[in-house]
């Protein structure tokens, strides 16, 4: 698995270091382990899993603004542990409501001794907004109008969504309720993302 990784993240340009390479194949690992059990993903066959949960999250880091992130409904941990193993100096936090996802987060990020992940047994609507975060991840989980009512108090103006999707995103810019801005993502990498990446930034309060 381990020289998969290096190939394919070599393949589109994604070096990391060694160590990376390794806590990443041993994500994979535990995912596939706990997968037989929990059904935590669909996609099982490695190379598969290679492209879409470690090359697809891995793209994202480009885009990322400051270092408070939010995965919400991390599910399986996607994208939040990849990017947390590669992005050891920004803070993560996964939020996920169902408790035998929250189980795995919980076990891999102390196998792998994530120290900058934090694991939130919430629904994101309930998650209290202590701090704003500076950037919002979110993977297929609610279409865009809806993610936004959802995660709306976890920003504040300049907060960036990070929303890969598989809709499709008509024109190159929209507005919503005249607070966020949303755009396609243009840029390096984006062309590994089987769906849509759409940037939403808050505008105003």
């Amino acid at each position: 698995m381990r020289q998969h990784i290096i190939k394919q993240l070599t393949d589109v340009g994604l070096i990391h270091s060694s160590k990376a390479i390794s806590s990443l194949a041993e994500f994979l690992r535990l995912l596939s382990k706990w997968n037989e059990i929990h059904n935590l993903t669909a996609i099982t066959r490695p190379e598969e899993m290679i492209k879409r949960h470690l090359l697809e999250s891995l793209a994202l880091a480009s885009f990322l603004k400051g270092d408070r992130i939010a995965d919400v409904g991390s599910g399986g941990g996607l994208p939040g542990i990849p990017l947390a193993i590669t992005e050891p100096d920004r803070q993560f936090t996964l939020v996920e409501s169902r408790s035998k996802r929250v189980s795995f987060l919980r076990h891999v990020s102390g196998a792998l001794n994530l120290k900058n992940v934090i694991v939130e047994h919430a629904r994101v609507e309930e998650l209290p907004a202590i701090l704003p975060f500076e950037t919002v991840l979110a993977r297929a989980v609610a279409p865009l109008p809806d993610l936004l009512k959802l995660t709306r108090h976890l920003f504040a103006p300049g907060t960036i969504l990070l929303a890969l999707t598989g809709e499709s995103f008509a024109g190159d810019s929209a507005s919503f309720e005249g607070e966020f801005q949303a755009c396609r993502a243009v840029g390096p990498f984006t062309d590994l993302f089987s769906g849509s990446l759409v940037i939403v930034k808050k505008i105003k309060n």
